[in-house]
């Protein structure tokens, strides 16, 4: 069998369950496979598609009525024929159209729209590490106005032997899925590298960047590098607006081009407006760029404090009621919260947990600070004085964090809670605190609480 290129994959044994997890990037298509599905594709996938191990599993494990070995060949064909409708091999299946399926391997392949949720819920279910933000620097050659990195927070960052070795302890411990973000990553000379040390550990990657740091010749090696996604921050279809907000002149120019060029070379890539309140109200011009390039368009209404507590880039923030009506009516409506789809009737129950944060997955800063999440500047240990393992089976934080729920906090009592999303990270950015909720967070919930009744009394 020969396998798709763009393949990412990971095997997890627990004590009541097998489940592996395949990505094929080109296709944004994600498989989870269960029980002997998962030890068949993973021995494919380890061997680059040789059937020999994939075999040997069958003949030991399936029940056979005739010939075990002429059998299992029949059974992996059927299931390939699976795995090709899932994206994970190309070419087509020999399976005759009488072939023999009694064994329990064969069609429990499932690509689902919900599989990442899945995935997500199984992660943290089993508490293994599976997501990890690598913030490889925070220098930046843009001053966009409402960054949310102090004015002077460039400092130590981690080698390449450094953030080879913690990669590689992240995919030991189960780890598949990777952001490299910043700063800018175009801004360390040394980013090929990091991308070098990412395929030999074979973590699927999403990349953050303004993209105008890129030669051609970096851009050739990320299309190469078959990633998950790759977004970049265009803030408005009018270049001299979105220049003006990134303080570079020629920014747009230069990202635009790098986008073009990823998409042309089949990479996925994700147009991310922040909305401020210059940009807010021709938002619709970034989507219409977006869905002309072959992009994604994600927009997102949360600006925060800085990390150490500056107020400045509030003063971005968008507080025009008709233009938050305008975005909240939007067919589809596309909000993201740090980075998360903010969706009415997906959201937690009122006494659920306060947030996801480390729920399976950390954040490490480009001096190796190691955190719940991007969104929490609190560090809970210290990469490589501390490894990966130890915070994440030993830190105190994950049990004083479960205690945390909604009912700790006004959200969870509030009329709007269906139509609110919280970050305590930016919470505590804002004021100091992860139980106290930011004015603004509450002045949307209301905003777009507002919208939806009126868009429900119309229909």
């Amino acid at each position: 069998m020969l396998l798709n290129k763009g393949i990412y994959s990971r095997i997890y044994r627990w004590a009541d369950e097998t489940v592996s997890i395949a990505y094929h990037t080109p296709t944004r298509s994600a498989t989870l496979l269960a029980g002997d599905s998962a030890e068949v594709w993973w021995r494919l996938f380890q061997n680059n598609g040789t059937p020999a191990a994939a075999l040997d599993y069958i003949v030991s494990n399936g029940s056979f009525e005739g010939d075990a070995q002429e059998e299992a060949h029949l059974i992996l064909a059927a299931f390939g024929e699976n795995l090709q409708e899932a994206n994970l091999i190309v070419g087509p299946s020999n399976r005759p159209a009488t072939a023999p399926l009694s064994t329990s391997i064969g069609d429990t392949v499932s690509p689902e729209a919900n599989v990442e949720q899945r995935v997500g819920q199984l992660m943290a279910d089993h508490h293994v590490l599976y997501s990890l933000s690598l913030e490889t620097t925070y220098r930046c050659n843009e001053k966009c106005v409402h960054c949310y990195l102090p004015e002077r927070s460039y400092g130590k960052e981690l080698t390449l032997a450094e953030i080879d070795a913690l990669l590689g302890e992240f995919a030991r411990l189960g780890g598949l899925q990777l952001q490299l973000t910043g700063g800018e990553v175009g801004v360390r000379k040394d980013f090929g590298e990091i991308l070098d040390i990412t395929k030999k550990h074979g973590l699927c990657i999403n990349i953050t960047s303004n993209m105008t740091r890129f030669s051609d010749a970096m851009l050739d090696k990320i299309i190469a590098m078959h990633p998950k996604s790759v977004s970049c921050s265009v803030y408005s279809a009018r270049p001299e607006l979105h220049d003006d907000i990134t303080r570079l002149r020629g920014s747009f120019d230069r990202s635009i081009a790098s986008i073009r060029r990823l998409v042309e070379g089949g990479v996925p890539v994700a147009m991310k407006t922040p909305l401020m309140k210059r940009t807010a109200p021709h938002w619709r011009e970034v989507e219409m760029l977006a869905n002309s390039m072959g992009c994604g368009f994600q927009t997102d209404l949360l600006i925060t404090a800085t990390n150490d507590g500056r107020l400045n880039p509030l003063a971005q923030r968008v507080d025009d009621p008709v233009v938050l009506n305008d975005i909240y009516r939007s067919d589809p409506y596309r909000i993201t919260i740090m980075n998360e789809p903010l969706q009415i009737g997906q959201l937690p129950e009122r006494n659920g947990s306060i947030c996801g944060a480390g729920a399976s997955g950390l954040a490490i800063s480009p001096n190796g600070d190691i955190r719940p999440c991007i969104g929490i500047s609190e560090p809970i240990g210290q990469y490589p004085r501390d490894s990966l393992s130890d915070v994440w089976h030993h830190s105190p934080f994950f049990a004083r964090w479960a205690e945390l729920t909604l009912q700790d906090v006004p959200c969870g009592r509030c009329e709007n809670f269906q139509t609110c999303s919280r970050c305590p990270g930016a919470w505590h950015a804002e004021h100091g605190s992860y139980t106290r909720p930011s004015e603004y967070n509450c002045f949307l919930a209301r905003a777009w609480s507002t919208a939806s009744q009126v868009t429900a009394l119309s229909i």
